[in-house]
């Protein structure tokens, strides 16, 4: 099967696109006081809280040892803290604290900003118009790998 020019046009945009907003999130995390690891981990363990490190480590895909180094510091930072599952006692749970919420919070708020700079190049019909482009797209992939989980 050939590949279309436009699939390599579009394959080229979503890398940098996706680059870019890695690399300004990086900057931000950074000036915060994180590195992309721990906001990334920080950003799993608020969106599935409370969780196990089980879990964590499966969505997060990385070594238990890295995981637990970059929880570790979470914690001391007073970020994330631990505790048991009054269902089972063995279990410690991952929540994010006030304080973790409130630095995800601006670091996400910070991305979104800078995002809307971008859009902001387009009319606000062409957002709407490149959003309902980019939906079934994305529905596609989150079909395609639904399979995975």
């Amino acid at each position: 099967m050939e590949i279309l020019e436009q699939t390599k046009d579009l394959d080229h945009l979503f890398k940098n696109i996706s680059k870019f907003i890695i690399l300004f999130t990086k900057k931000e995390a950074i000036e915060l006081g994180l590195t992309v690891p721990r906001f990334k981990v920080l950003w799993l363990i608020d969106k599935l809280a409370p969780v196990n490190m089980t879990r964590l480590k499966e969505d997060a895909y990385m070594a238990n040892s890295t995981l637990t180094v970059i929880v570790d510091a979470l914690v001391a930072d007073d970020l994330v803290k631990r505790h048991r599952d009054s269902a089972d006692r063995r279990v410690v749970l991952l929540e994010v604290t006030k304080q973790g919420k409130e630095k995800l919070s601006q670091i996400l708020e910070l991305r979104q900003k800078f995002l809307q700079e971008c859009l902001n190049k387009l009319k606000l019909d062409e957002q709407h118009k490149l959003i309902d482009l980019l939906t079934p797209i994305l529905g596609y992939m989150e079909d395609y790998f639904e399979s995975y989980d």
